[in-house]
């Protein structure tokens, strides 16, 4: 299998997808595999990892700038107070004073609304702990 030109092919489905979306803006091509974009004016990135071990796109986005309190204590947050991103969001890492939150997509099940529908979950998770960060929950 030629791991390359999959990957081409789904940086290319991304680009399309990503341009199918209404609220989408600022659509870059990044030279290592990666899609740069906004939705609603929030940044994401989507980068397609395939190779022999692996077959996904990671779609991330970020909050915006918060006090970010010790890891453990984030996350223990984000499990008490953001139930629906814990479930669905692959990763969150605090980084410098925000939080990234990804999500994978299998390129098996790669569509237009799996896609849009994992934008959408990031966004919700996102605005999510911004408001209870801004609540001091």
């Amino acid at each position: 299998m030629d791991h390359d030109a999959e990957r081409r092919y789904f940086v290319e489905k991304v680009m399309d997808f990503v341009e199918a979306m209404e609220d989408a803006s600022d659509i870059q091509l990044a030279d290592d595999n990666r899609v740069l974009f906004r939705v609603e004016g929030r940044p994401f990135e989507a980068l397609a990892w395939i190779d022999k071990d692996s077959d996904m796109l990671c779609i991330t986005t970020r909050t915006a700038d918060l006090p970010v309190e010790k890891f453990k204590e984030a996350v223990k947050l984000l499990q008490t107070n953001l139930e629906t991103c814990w479930e669905y969001c692959v990763a969150v890492a605090a980084v410098e004073q925000r939080y990234d939150l990804s999500m994978a997509l299998f390129i098996g099940g790669f569509t237009f609304e799996a896609f849009e529908a994992v934008i959408h979950n990031l966004l919700n998770c996102a605005e999510a702990i911004e408001t209870s960060r801004k609540k001091g929950t």
